[in-house]
C-alpha cells in the first residue's frame, strides 16, 4: 500500500461457526500437511468493475458491426468463427447490407449493386427501364416505383434476377391514383419489408403504408396519432405511443396494422431500478425489455433485460446486465450485449427456440478490461485493493481470499462500490476485513463498522482496533463502539496489536508506552534506545518498528530482549521477525531478518525487483508479502524467516451462561483474534471430571480470525448437565507442527438438565433443611443458602430430579396425611410452599424411608425409593414422564435396620448407586444395573458413621463434578467425603460448624 506512503467425536453436537465447517473427529496428535512454503504466486492484473463497452451498430446475416473501446474505428466479427476485424462501413444499407445505384452508362439499364459487409462479393440487380430505385431492397432484389404515364397508373414492384433478365412482381394493395412522390423513398427498412409514404392526386394528406417483401403486398398503417411505430416485427409492429401506466407497451399485428393495439402491462419493476422500461423490443410473440437502475445502483453495469408475452404472461429473465439496445437480425433474432459481470460480458443472440421460447445464446466474448492497482494491502492471507479506473462513479474494493501459503483459494470479488476517491490507505486488520478513512471516520469491513473522531492519518490496525493521528495526538478507535475513539494529545507516533497500543512521547526521548484498549492500563515509559522521539511506529508480536525524523533513522526494538536493533530507513513495512524496505533507485524491494533478536545476526538480502511506482504490502498477520509488476499482476511471495509461535490477540467469549433448554437461545458464543492465519482450528469442551463432552475441527479459514458458538449438547445430542465447563481452543499453524493450544478458559452452563441436586443452575449441588415452617437449600462451600416459608403439613422432604420437564430439579414433599406432592422449581434455588405443585400419590405414611438415588431403570430419568416401614421391603417409584412416578414395584426385600442414602451416579457409568449404613457402621455400595435392580453391595467404608446424626448423599459440592458424600455429627459440625468418580469417596473433611440448628437434614 506505498502508493499512498502508506469434532468433535461423536455426531450430534450442534456447533456453529461464522464459516461452513466440516465435521472431523478431534486429534491432538494429527498435523496436516501445508502447500509448498516456496511457491511464489502471480495472479493476473485486477479486472476493472465495468465491463469493456461493446456496442453492437447493426446485425448481418453473417456477422454484425460493432464498436469496441480500446479500439479504434468500427470492427465486423463473424457469427460462425468470430473472426473480427476493422472494417469502415460505407453507404446507405441496413442488416449487414449496401446498395447502392450504379452510375448511369448511356445504352445501358441502370442497376443497383447489393453487398454484404465482410465479403467482397456484389449481386447486381437490374432497374427495368422507367421505374425508379426506391432505396428499398433484400440480400437479392430491389424495390422500384413507376409513374402514371399516358394513362397508365402509378406502381410498385420487387424486382429480381433470373436467368440474367429483371422480373417484376407487382406490389398488389396500391390504393387507386397512390404514387410515390418523385424524390421520396423507402424508410423504416428492413431486410423483411420496409414504410412508403403514398399521396393521391386529390391532394389529400398521404398515408403510411407497410410494404411486406415477402407477398409483396402493402398494408395500411394508422396515423402516427394513433400508433406510432417504432419497430416492425415479424409479428407485431411496436408503437411508440405506449399506454396510461409508465410500463405499459402497446402492439398491433403486423398482418393487421390496423387492429385495435393490444397492451401489454408489464410487472413491476425489481427493487433498485426505475418504474419505465427501456428499449423495448418485439421479437416473435414477445416483448424484450430493459429495467434500468436507480440513483441507488448507478455503479451497476448495465441494464436488467427482461422478456414477457404479448399480452401479458410470466416474466423471463434474459440479461441480468446489458449495456444497449438490442439490434434486430435479418432472421428476426436480437444481438444485444451483456452478461453477469466483466468476466462474463459477450455479444449475445436472443432467439426463439422450436416451442416458442426465447433462448439466449454467447455469440463471442467481450474481454474483460483491466485496471491498474491502488492501495495493495495483504493481511492474514486476505489481499484487498482498489483498482484506479473502474468507472464512475468510483473505484470499488476488491479482495481475494488465499491460503495461509498464497495460493488464491478464491476468485476475485468486488467487496465494495463507490468507495471514496480520497481513501488515503487500506490497513489490514487480520480479521479478513481492511480498514480505510474518509475525513474523520474510519470504515472497517463489509458490516459498515466505523469508528468515528479518528483525525490524522489512519497508520495500523487489528482487528477491530485502529489508530490513526496527527504530529500531536493520537488517536485509537474502536470499529464496534462508533463513539469510542481515545485520543492521546502530546504523543508523536502510535501502533497496535492486539488490544496493545504502542505511544511515543516527545516529552520522553527514545521511549515508548503501552495502552491496554481493554484494561485501560498503562505502562510507564520504556527505553527503546533511539535516540530520539519516534515519528513512526509499527507493532507486529513482539517487534516494535521506530523511525525517526521521517525515516532517516530507525530501528527494531524487541519486547523480549528489550534490545534496539539498527534497520534501514526510509519506506518499511514490519513482519514476524523481519522488515521489507523498498529501495527505489534500484528498483527492489529487501528483506532484513531479524528473527533470533541478536543484532549481530541481522541480514539484509534482496527479495524482489519491482517497478517504480509499484504497489506493495507485508502481511505483518502471516508470512508473505505483495507487490505488483510492470504490468500490474500482483505478486504473492512468502518469507521464509521463522515466525513467532501462534497465538491469540484479542478475543471475546461468553464466560458465565449458557441458556439453551426450554426454547432458549442464549448458546455460548467466542471469537478469537489469532496472529496469523491457522490452517486448521479446533475446539473441546469438557465436564468438571475431565471428559471431553462435545468438539468442532474445521479447515475452512477466513483471514486470522475464528469464531464458534456452542448451544450446549454433548456427543449423544443431549443437553450437557448444567455445571462448569472448560474450553481448549488449538490451532495448527501448518507448518508441520500439528495443532497447538493458544487459550482456555471456563463456561458455566445453566438451564439444562440440571445435575444430581442442583436447584439454581451452577453445576453444584445443593444441602436441604428443614427447620419449622423452613425449607433452606445450602451451597457449604460457598456459604450461601435460599429458604423459603410457610411449609406446613409436612413431614418429609426429598430433593428430587426433573419430573416435569422443565430443565429443573424438582423437590417432593409428604403430608401428614400420607400424599406425596411434586413441588416444581425453577433453577433458582429451592422452591416455595406456593410453587406450582401436583399430587402424584397417595398412602406414603406406609414408607419409613423415602429417597431419590438418581436413574435406577436407565431412561435418564429420576426415580423414587420407598422403604415399607412394616415389612422393610424396598419398593421403586419409576418416573412416568408425564410429571409423575408410576406404580409401585418391591425390587427387594428385609431393607429394615439400614440407614438409606441416595447417592447419584457414584462410578460414572450413567446409572444410580445406592449407599447404605448397617448397624455395624459399614457403609456400603449399591450399584444399579440400569433395569431397576441391585447388583450385589461393595464395601465403602468399615466402622464408619459413628456420632453422626444425619448422612445426605448431596451431589457435587466441591465443583469437581463427582458427587460427594456430606454428614453431620452431633456437636453440628458438617463434614464431607469427596467422590473419587469410581464408586467410594475420599478422607473426611470438615466444611463447616454449627449446623445443628438447621433441624432436619435431606
Amino acid at each position: 500500500m506505498h502508493r499512498h506512503a502508506l469434532t468433535r467425536s461423536g455426531a450430534s453436537v450442534v456447533l456453529t461457526v461464522t464459516l461452513a465447517a466440516t465435521l472431523v473427529p478431534l486429534s491432538g496428535t494429527v498435523a496436516y500437511a501445508a502447500d509448498d512454503p516456496a511457491a511464489e504466486v502471480v495472479i493476473p492484473a485486477p479486472i476493472r468493475y465495468q465491463p469493456r463497452a461493446d456496442t453492437v451498430q447493426e446485425a448481418g446475416a453473417d456477422g454484425f458491426l460493432h464498436l469496441r473501446e480500446g479500439t479504434t474505428g468500427t470492427l465486423w466479427t463473424r457469427y460462425a468463427t468470430g473472426e473480427t476485424t476493422p472494417l469502415t462501413a460505407t453507404g446507405d444499407g441496413y442488416g449487414g447490407m449496401r446498395a447502392a445505384l450504379d452510375p448511369e452508362t448511356p445504352g445501358v439499364p441502370r442497376t443497383v449493386s447489393i453487398s454484404a459487409l465482410g465479403t467482397t462479393g456484389v449481386r447486381k440487380v437490374e432497374v427495368p427501364e422507367g421505374a425508379t430505385w426506391t432505396k428499398g431492397f433484400t440480400a437479392d432484389s430491389v424495390l422500384v416505383s413507376r409513374p402514371a404515364v399516358d394513362g397508365s397508373p402509378a406502381g410498385l414492384g420487387v424486382v429480381r434476377m433470373a436467368d440474367g433478365k429483371p422480373v417484376e412482381r407487382p406490389v398488389t394493395g396500391l390504393p387507386e391514383g397512390a404514387t410515390l412522390r418523385e424524390g421520396d423513398a423507402a424508410y423504416h427498412r428492413t431486410t423483411k419489408g420496409a414504410v412508403l409514404y403514398l399521396t393521391t392526386p386529390d391532394g389529400a394528406a398521404g398515408k403510411e403504408y407497410l410494404l411486406d417483401y415477402e407477398t409483396a403486398e402493402l398494408r395500411e398503417l394508422p396515423g402516427p396519432a394513433d400508433v406510432d411505430v417504432i419497430q416492425f416485427g415479424d409479428r407485431h409492429l411496436l408503437d411508440g405511443n405506449g399506454g396510461d401506466a409508465p410500463n405499459d407497451i402497446r402492439t398491433v399485428p403486423r398482418d393487421d396494422p390496423m387492429a385495435t393495439p393490444v397492451v401489454t402491462k408489464l410487472p413491476s419493476p425489481p427493487y433498485g431500478y426505475k418504474a419505465a422500461p427501456v428499449w423495448p423490443t418485439v421479437i416473435g410473440d414477445w416483448i424484450v425489455f430493459g429495467w434500468s437502475p436507480d440513483s441507488t445502483v448507478t455503479t451497476q453495469p448495465g441494464v436488467r433485460l427482461d422478456a414477457v408475452p404479448v399480452g401479458g404472461g410470466a416474466p423471463r429473465s434474459l440479461l441480468r446486465y446489458s449495456s444497449a439496445r438490442p439490434r434486430v437480425a435479418p432472421d428476426g433474432s436480437l444481438l444485444v450485449t451483456g452478461g453477469a459481470d466483466a468476466t462474463d460480458w459477450a455479444v449475445r443472440r436472443i432467439g426463439l427456440g422450436a416451442d416458442g421460447v426465447l433462448r439466449v445464446a454467447k455469440v463471442v466474448d467481450v474481454p474483460a478490461a483491466s485496471t491498474t492497482v491502488d492501495g495493495l494491502t495483504l493481511g492474514a492471507g486476505v489481499l484487498h485493493y482498489r483498482p484506479t479506473s473502474d468507472g464512475p462513479p468510483s473505484p470499488g474494493l476488491y479482495r481475494h481470499l488465499l491460503s495461509i501459503t498464497g495460493t488464491p483459494t478464491a476468485d476475485r470479488r468486488v467487496l465494495v462500490r463507490g468507495l471514496p476517491t480520497l481513501v488515503d490507505a487500506l490497513v489490514p486488520l487480520g480479521n479478513g476485513e481492511a480498514a480505510h478513512q474518509t475525513n474523520t471516520s474510519v470504515i472497517g469491513g463489509l458490516s459498515g463498522e466505523h469508528a468515528d473522531g479518528m483525525y490524522g492519518r489512519l497508520s495500523g490496525g487489528s482487528g477491530r482496533y485502529v489508530v490513526s493521528g496527527t504530529a500531536t495526538t493520537q488517536y485509537v478507535g474502536d470499529l464496534q463502539r462508533q463513539f469510542g475513539t481515545r485520543s492521546f494529545s502530546g504523543k508523536a507516533a502510535s501502533a497496535v496489536w492486539g488490544t496493545t497500543v504502542w505511544l511515543s512521547d516527545p516529552a520522553n526521548p527514545s521511549t515508548v508506552s503501552w495502552y491496554d484498549v481493554k484494561t485501560k492500563a498503562t505502562s510507564p515509559a520504556l527505553a527503546i534506545g533511539s535516540g530520539c522521539t519516534p515519528d513512526e511506529l509499527q507493532a507486529v508480536g513482539r517487534w516494535i518498528y521506530w523511525s525517526c525524523a521521517q525515516g532517516a533513522k530507525a530501528g527494531v526494538w524487541d519486547q523480549k530482549t528489550r534490545v534496539s536493533t539498527p534497520v534501514p530507513s526510509g519506506e518499511t513495512q514490519l513482519g514476524d521477525g523481519f522488515l521489507v524496505r523498498e529501495d527505489k533507485a534500484a528498483g527492489k524491494l529487501t528483506l532484513t531478518d531479524f528473527h533470533t533478536g541478536d543484532p549481530a545476526a541481522v541480514t539484509t538480502t534482496d527479495f524482489a525487483s519491482v517497478p517504480a511506482g509499484a504497489d506493495w504490502s507485508v502481511d505483518k498477520f502471516g508470512g508473505h508479502v505483495a507487490f505488483t509488476d510492470a504490468e500490474e499482476r500482483i505478486h504473492i511471495k512468502p518469507v521464509t524467516v521463522p515466525r513467532s509461535p501462534i497465538g491469540v490477540i484479542e478475543e471475546r467469549q461468553d464466560t458465565t451462561v449458557l441458556n439453551v433448554a426450554n426454547g432458549g437461545d442464549r448458546g455460548w458464543h467466542g471469537s478469537w483474534q489469532l496472529s496469523r492465519p491457522a490452517l486448521r482450528t479446533s475446539i473441546e469442551f469438557r465436564n468438571p471430571a475431565g471428559t471431553a463432552v462435545a468438539g468442532w475441527s474445521s479447515a475452512d479459514r477466513y483471514g486470522a480470525q475464528s469464531s464458534m458458538a456452542w448451544d450446549g449438547r454433548g456427543s449423544d445430542g443431549a443437553f450437557v448437565p448444567a455445571g462448569h465447563y472448560t474450553w481448549t481452543l488449538k490451532a495448527d499453524p501448518g507448518d508441520g507442527s500439528g495443532p497447538r493450544a493458544v487459550r482456555t478458559g471456563t463456561i458455566q452452563v445453566a438451564d439444562v438438565h440440571l445435575p444430581f441436586r442442583d436447584y439454581d443452575g451452577d453445576g453444584t449441588g445443593e444441602l436441604f433443611s428443614r427447620s419449622g415452617g423452613g425449607l433452606s437449600a445450602h451451597e457449604p462451600v460457598k456459604a450461601t443458602s435460599t429458604t423459603s416459608s410457610g411449609w406446613t403439613g409436612v413431614n418429609h422432604v426429598v430433593p428430587f430430579g426433573d419430573l416435569d420437564n422443565d430443565g429443573c430439579n424438582d423437590a417432593l414433599t409428604r403430608t401428614t396425611t400420607g400424599d406425596l406432592y411434586r413441588h416444581s422449581a425453577k433453577c433458582a434455588g429451592v422452591p416455595g410452599p406456593t410453587s406450582p405443585k401436583a399430587k402424584i400419590g397417595a398412602g406414603f405414611n406406609a414408607f419409613d424411608a423415602l429417597l431419590n438415588p438418581g436413574d435406577m431403570t436407565g431412561d435418564g430419568r429420576p426415580d423414587l425409593l420407598a422403604r415399607q416401614r412394616s415389612t422393610g421391603d424396598l419398593y421403586l417409584y419409576a418416573d412416568n414422564r408425564a410429571g409423575g412416578v408410576r406404580a409401585g414395584v418391591k425390587i427387594a426385600g428385609k431393607w429394615d435396620g439400614l440407614t438409606l442414602i441416595g447417592a447419584g451416579d457414584l462410578d460414572g457409568d450413567g446409572h444410580a448407586d445406592l449407599l447404605a449404613r448397617d448397624a455395624g457402621g459399614e457403609l456400603w455400595r449399591y450399584r444399579s444395573t440400569g433395569t431397576g435392580a441391585f447388583l450385589a453391595r461393595v464395601l465403602v467404608f468399615g466402622d464408619w458413621g459413628a456420632g453422626r446424626d444425619a448422612i445426605i448423599g448431596a451431589g457435587d459440592i466441591d465443583g469437581d463434578g463427582k458427587n460427594d458424600l456430606v454428614s453431620r455429627d452431633t456437636n453440628g459440625k458438617l463434614l464431607r467425603n469427596s467422590g473419587n468418580g469410581q464408586g467410594s469417596f475420599g478422607p473426611t473433611v470438615q466444611i463447616g460448624s454449627g449446623w445443628g440448628a438447621y433441624g432436619a437434614l435431606h
